[in-house]
């Protein structure tokens, strides 16, 4: 031990060190951006559809899904797999954003329901959903080294899905800012 330690210890054993000025904002920027490159790293992996109704259409596409908000729409059927039987059990179509069901699709006819949409083709629920994601997005990208916001959509939809309904989800996506369309397909074997 030095002797300067020492006379201080025995003065009555206080410290007279001056204490290290910790600043918040740069502990917040560090935060901030561990939270954002951790996002980032999770959210670059490969779309996975998990819902047993949904019966993705095939393509000979070799492009991947970039990374996006997810909007999903059911099938009126989900697989039952047991042992070697696999059984179609009818379910509620639905239209799903980013795990969330958004909207019911009527059972029957496999549509949005009239009284879901204005001007004829916006889906008021699914746009409301889209405005408040596209906002978070914003900031998100905002903060991460002032990227703009893309507005990538990809669109999950069961191979048996009308095209109005398609057409639906189109046009509202379009209308919450999200005109970047990709569709998720099943890689057909070469």
């Amino acid at each position: 031990m030095s002797s300067r330690y020492r006379l201080r210890r025995k003065k009555g054993g206080r410290n007279d060190f001056p204490l290290p000025q910790v600043s918040l904002t740069s502990l917040m920027d560090i935060v901030t951006n561990i939270l954002v490159y951790t996002i980032k790293i999770f959210a670059v992996s490969a779309i996975t559809v998990q819902d047993p109704s949904v019966f993705l259409p095939k393509s000979t596409s070799r492009q991947d899904a970039d990374n996006a908000v997810v909007v999903m729409i059911t099938g009126k059927y989900r697989r039952e797999a047991e042992e070697d039987v696999t059984e179609l059990i009818q379910e509620q179509p639905s239209i799903v954003v980013d795990d969330e069901v958004v909207l019911d699709l009527d059972p029957v006819s496999y549509r949005v329901p009239a009284n879901a949409k204005q001007r004829g083709y916006v889906i008021k629920a699914l746009k409301r959903e889209l405005l408040t994601i596209r906002s978070q997005q914003e900031i998100t990208a905002h903060l991460t080294n002032g990227e703009i916001f893309n507005g990538r959509v990809v669109i999950i939809a069961d191979k048996n899905t009308p095209y109005r309904v398609l057409a639906d989800v189109l046009v509202t996506c379009s209308e919450a800012g999200f005109g970047n369309f990709q569709f998720a397909i099943v890689k057909r074997e070469a």
